[in-house]
């Protein structure tokens, strides 16, 4: 069944290349595509538009424990059971497979886990890539899902953050007295010192405070790692919790004499010649305190990395999709640096970035954050001239904000009866 895929696949997009070019032969034999996914040591299965696994690969049946035979003709869920590591499934939002339907784009996850055919629970190194064809629009044709056990290599990770986390959190104690002190000694009211030892303990209370945040990003990288981050999800306007974040930082780019634009689905200008502009409204189901991290990080990186010019935040909504990007006029990143932007401890190695600094966690925790409120994350650059980052979600449809907000009221009122039972 797996070359018949590939033989009406390939029939498909040479019906099209045909009727554009005239072309004959795509020069691609079916049976060789075949042999070659075969012999590769990651797990591979194809999956059809109608979820249906059309090929399942030798190394697919050795971790699975399911048979080519009896995978093949079923619904991906029989297969690729995902849950996490609480062993509760994937909710469709979140869930690597159908997000790659959903968005046309490749969802990579690390964070799935199955049960085998022998009842035995192992982690997942997930990459879900569309199978796109034009013909004569650009559409979804198929999935190539590529997968490998990371189980092993997840419990070494662990025993990493496990010390990380306690070094962490061991340190914040003394760091928080530490900035305490500090702060009350550069406060005029209490602490009565010369203005060159004021500097000097400014400079000391920067630098503890940026120590704090340090440690802070540690352990939110431990606790989303191992999946100990707690969440809660509510409905979130997209344009107010925008403006709001971005007011945050007017200050910030004031000082370095910077331009901070917000552009809410194409109107900068909430007010437009005395008639107000109506801006189409995008709402998401997250967490706001995540939200609030991840687009704050983006635009504190933007201002930290634009020397000069402008940094715009701008948001493009439809009735399914919301992006929000954040655009820079700054240093831009070299083209062989993007793909492992969003690695954790990454940073571009040159002149101008070792001089600003950082951890390479920021947008480490951007990706993982956004992933884990089912969205996705991604970032183009040309190097010189700017960057612009950007976040995805799926906006909400009338019928789904009356149903979260039901479920929301539910969970309030559950979480209100605990309280006054232990009071």
């Amino acid at each position: 069944m797996g070359i018949e895929f590939f033989k009406n696949l390939f029939k498909k997009r040479d019906s099209a290349k045909e009727s554009r070019h005239k072309s004959q032969d795509s020069g691609v034999d079916p049976v060789k595509s075949q042999i070659v996914i075969n012999t590769i040591s990651d797990g591979i299965a194809i999956i059809s538009t109608d979820g249906i696994i059309q090929l399942f690969n030798p190394a697919a049946e050795a971790l699975t424990g399911w048979r080519a035979d009896d995978a093949v003709s079923l619904d991906f869920r029989s297969v690729f059971n995902l849950i996490n590591n609480a062993d509760r499934p994937f909710e469709d939002r979140t869930n690597p497979i159908l997000m790659a339907f959903r968005t046309g784009r490749t969802v990579d996850c690390n964070k799935a886990y199955i049960k085998t055919a022998s009842k035995k629970k192992i982690q997942l190194s997930i990459k879900a890539t569309p199978i796109i064809l034009n013909d004569p629009q650009p559409h979804v044709e198929g999935l190539v899902v590529v997968f490998r056990d990371i189980t092993m290599e997840r419990a070494e990770q662990n025993a990493q953050t496990d010390f990380i986390s306690t070094a962490s959190h061991e340190m914040r104690t003394p760091v928080a007295t530490i900035e305490g002190y500090l702060g009350m000694i550069i406060n005029p009211a209490i602490c009565q010192i010369d203005d060159r030892a004021r500097d000097y303990a400014n400079k000391a209370h920067q630098s503890i405070q940026h120590l704090g945040r340090l440690f802070q990003d540690l352990l939110d990288v431990t606790k989303l790692d191992d999946n100990r981050m707690p969440s809660n999800p509510e409905l979130i306007d997209v344009n107010i919790a925008v403006r709001d974040i971005v007011s945050e930082f007017a200050d910030e780019a004031e000082a370095k004499h910077l331009a901070l634009k917000l552009d809410l689905n194409g109107s900068s200008n909430p007010q437009d010649g005395g008639n107000r502009v109506v801006i189409p409204r995008a709402v998401i189901y997250a967490d706001l305190d995540h939200f609030d991290e991840v687009l704050s990080n983006m635009i504190e990186n933007a201002i930290k990395y634009t020397p000069k010019g402008s940094v715009s935040v701008k948001v493009i909504s439809d009735n399914d999709r919301v992006r929000i990007k954040v655009s820079d006029t700054g240093i831009g990143i070299p083209a062989e640096d993007v793909p492992h932007l969003f690695q954790k401890f990454y940073r571009v190695d040159n002149g101008e970035t070792r001089e600003i600094g950082g951890t390479g966690l920021g947008l480490y925790l951007i990706k993982t954050l956004t992933t884990s409120m089912g969205g996705t994350a991604g970032v183009e650059s040309d190097y010189g001239s700017g960057s612009t980052f950007w976040i995805e979600f799926d906006c909400l449809s009338s019928d789904e904000i009356v149903q979260k907000a039901r479920e929301i009221k539910r969970r309030q009122e559950r979480q209100d009866a605990l309280r006054r039972q232990r009071s």
